[in-house]
């Protein structure tokens, strides 16, 4: 027992850095960017997913899919596979390439958890290649770090038969343009981000891509686990129409 304590421990430090923070029980936390368990409440999940089958959309090390395995659901997490295969701005794109999705089988052994991660991009998903549509789709700080927003868009719609639950970062400096549809082009950012919608463009992107029923359902402060800064998120709900 305490020698696999100890191998779980050098694990998680051996895979860092991580990018969510993870309680995989026996006192072992993952020190991630990012702690969600505060704010998990804000994005508007219902409380039992129990017998849906749910779409985690860039699931990274994994915290949605488990949280929504806990929930009761059977979960499906999307992430890409390599470095290389993330959706870099030509200038900021690494030269060296790298496994991901080693931190999520880490996690997911720790946890016991029976999540099915798939290595595809959004870009590539369809009901065809996943084995039918989706209860509900959930895509987190994703977004904004690809060069084509609306093609992701249109693709989870084609995946979700229910409900769709969007969280994404959104533009304080063109807030006050309330009448505007607009976004920060964010290119040459070193946190590899593409674009920063208003919160009403995002609602209207997310219409246009083919969802119904869209309504703006909260919106707060992501901050760091550290303390430092934060991160403006709008949560966004929809309902999808694709069958199967």
């Amino acid at each position: 027992m305490e020698s696999g304590l100890a191998d779980l421990r050098s694990r998680v430090r051996a895979a860092g850095p991580w990018y969510h923070t993870l309680d995989l029980g026996s006192g072992v936390v993952t020190e991630g960017m990012f702690d969600l368990r505060p704010y998990a409440e804000r994005y508007g999940l219902p409380p039992d997913l129990s017998g849906l089958r749910v779409l985690d959309v860039g699931t990274f090390d994994g915290f949605w899919a488990f949280e929504m395995e806990r929930r009761g659901a059977r979960v499906t997490s999307l992430d890409v596979d390599r470095t290389q295969q993330l959706d870099w701005p030509p200038r900021l794109r690494p030269s060296e390439d790298g496994e991901r999705g080693h931190t999520f089988a880490i996690a997911s052994q720790a946890l016991g958890s029976e999540v099915e991660r798939v290595g595809l991009s959004v870009y590539e998903a369809t009901p065809k290649r996943l084995g039918g549509a989706f209860d509900l789709v959930f895509c987190g700080s994703v977004l904004i770090h690809l060069r084509d927003p609306m093609l992701a868009l249109e693709r989870m719609a084609g995946l979700c038969r229910g409900r769709f639950v969007l969280a994404e970062e959104h533009s304080r400096r063109l807030a006050p343009f309330r009448f505007a549809r607009g976004a920060e082009f964010r290119g040459d950012s070193p946190w590899s981000t593409w674009w920063i919608p208003t919160a009403s463009t995002w609602e209207t992107m997310v219409h246009t891509a083919g969802f119904e029923d869209v309504r703006r359902h909260g919106r707060f402060n992501l901050r760091f686990r550290d303390g430092r800064g934060g991160v403006p998120h709008v949560v966004i709900h929809a309902r999808g129409g694709a069958t199967g």
